[in-house]
């Protein structure tokens, strides 16, 4: 009964080292007596659960009996799983089940579904009368530091590489006012997205529907078609006609169209009506060093910069961060060391009206959308725009490509990459 108890005990605090050691000795006693029982008990959901759950690898096997057993009601390991717990119970110890309780095990499922988007009627929109947190705290996403003259040494950094001078343009100025760049940044900011929003809904019903853009701005209702749509047909719609839209993709980063891409036009109904009202420039920063292009090429680069930074935050060492930096430069290579990133989020404040339907219910589909009938709103929504610089021949910064949508209402966190 002592060594019972010492063993349940010693499953329920087990850490996830020692999970995965106890998994592997277990495997190791199966392999001896059962070969199938092994190959069973090394599957990738019990290593996954196994770290996460906190149990001992003995009663892991055990949980994957039991699965075995909740599969065939006449299996011998589901009454021996009842009955080791009952006894556990009656001594006071705690059950496999009882110290998994308040645990949140990784799901195999989830992982499986991320890795293979299923299409959904869940359209990637913000509608809301209120902006985003990390506006309001002035969080550029750039992790360095949030403060006055840490913002102005950026977007002077900034300024530079879109040869923005003297000095002082980079100097915010205070009661909302801008500079003339900022203002014609913003306002071409804001063309360019409603040229990119025209191709993007059109898209994702297969430019069969009719979406028009004029000097009011941006109206779409699925249900009226175009005459002469061409677009794909059934459910490859959405799909096909976004990830193969080579305009598209010149003005969307390939991230955000996957996203726009998930959605089944086929099964939803969206009336969308967007009015420009203002655009103000909220931040801009560059990126010393490494692009986009460049971690689409060396995936383990992903974060470096950020890395650098909070070594410095941490150790305020520049020799470290000194060495850190060549090294980087290194890896990246000569020919690409002297292109740097400028990243700037727009605020582009609208008259709005929203509402999106299920085809088969008639049912609203999400908290944002609106009533029939509903009068429009004043939002505001936030863009995110990406160039590459590079130094020209007379030593100058010169823009390499064009501005690119990285982000819409931080859909994707940012998108950072850096």
């Amino acid at each position: 009964e002592s060594k019972k108890e010492e063993e349940a005990t010693h499953a329920s605090v087990a850490s996830p080292v020692d999970n995965e050691i106890g998994t592997k000795n277990n495997n190791n006693k199966n392999s001896n007596n059962d070969n199938t029982g092994s190959n069973d008990s090394i599957s990738m959901p019990v290593v996954i659960h196994s770290k996460d759950n906190s149990t001992g690898g003995e009663n892991k096997i055990d949980d994957d009996s039991n699965s075995t057993a909740k599969s065939d009601p006449s299996s011998a390991g589901r009454n021996d799983k009842i009955d080791k717990n009952a006894e556990l119970e009656e001594d006071g110890c705690p059950t496999t089940t009882a110290a998994n309780e308040n645990k949140s095990p990784i799901n195999p499922t989830k992982i499986t579904e991320e890795d293979n988007p299923k299409p959904t009627i869940s359209f990637p929109w913000r509608h809301s009368t209120t902006l985003p947190e990390r506006i309001l705290q002035k969080d550029d996403l750039s992790h360095m530091p949030n403060n006055f003259q840490a913002r102005f040494v950026r977007r002077l950094v900034a300024c530079k590489e879109l040869n923005m001078t003297p000095f002082w343009n980079a100097i915010p100025l205070p009661f909302g006012w801008e500079h003339e760049w900022e203002g014609e940044l913003a306002n071409n900011f804001a063309t360019a997205y409603g040229l990119a929003l025209e191709e993007l809904l059109g898209s994702v019903f297969g430019g069969k529907v009719k979406v028009i853009n004029d000097e009011d701005g941006i109206t779409i209702d699925s249900s009226v078609k175009c005459e002469d749509g061409d677009g794909d047909d059934d459910e490859e719609v959405s799909t096909k006609s976004l990830v193969g839209n080579s305009y598209l993709n010149s003005m969307f980063d390939k991230k955000l169209v996957e996203r726009y891409s998930m959605l089944d036009s086929n099964r939803c109904r969206l009336k969308l009506t967007i009015r420009p009202m203002d655009a103000k420039l909220h931040s801009i920063f560059a990126v010393p060093l490494i692009t986009r292009d460049i971690v689409e090429k060396k995936p383990h680069l992903k974060g470096s910069y950020q890395k650098i930074e909070k070594e410095f935050a941490d150790s305020k060492s520049y020799n470290t961060v000194k060495k850190m930096t060549y090294d980087l430069a290194e890896e990246i290579g000569e020919a690409d060391a002297y292109r740097r990133t400028v990243i700037a989020d727009v605020l582009l404040t609208c008259s709005e009206y929203y509402q999106l339907r299920d085809l088969s219910t008639g049912s609203l589909l999400d908290d944002y959308s609106m009533e029939d009938g509903g009068e429009e709103e004043i939002v505001v929504h936030n863009v995110r725009f990406e160039v590459t610089t590079e130094k020209g021949e007379d030593g100058l910064r010169k823009i390499a490509g064009s501005w690119k949508i990285v982000d819409l209402d931080d859909l994707l966190e940012g998108n950072v990459f850096y």
